[in-house]
């Protein structure tokens, strides 16, 4: 897995590039965009490969520590394989999904804007 990170409108975006599985799901919760609860992102999941259980856990518990914040952790560009597990395991229903990256930044902007 390759996790690169950049700034646009003031909105992190955390792209996701390849396997997140049980051997790379810490990685993914140590990323400091991630780990940080604090700090609003998106994350971009168009170049992921595979999410496992252990991936889908630790994306969930990241958003959840967010939540807790008051910060926002939304989800864009999901590949079919990837929105797949999100819809078979309900996991859906917990984020604000986007289909391109651009729609999510906007969205995040206005969220900190009303807080």
């Amino acid at each position: 897995m390759t996790i690169t990170e950049k700034l646009s409108s003031g909105i992190t975006i955390v792209e996701l590039c390849g396997t997140i599985d049980a051997s790379t799901a810490p990685e993914l919760q140590r990323h400091q965009a991630i780990s940080d609860p604090t700090r609003t992102i998106v994350i971009d999941l168009a170049r992921l490969d595979f999410l496992d259980s252990s991936g889908l856990g630790a994306i969930i518990g990241a958003a959840h520590r967010k939540e807790e914040s008051g910060a926002n952790m939304l989800l864009s560009c999901m590949n079919q394989k990837v929105r797949r597990v999100f819809d078979i395991t309900g996991t859906v229903r917990l984020f604000h999904i986007f289909d391109e990256t651009a729609a999510a930044i906007d969205y995040a902007t206005t969220l900190r804007k009303s807080q």
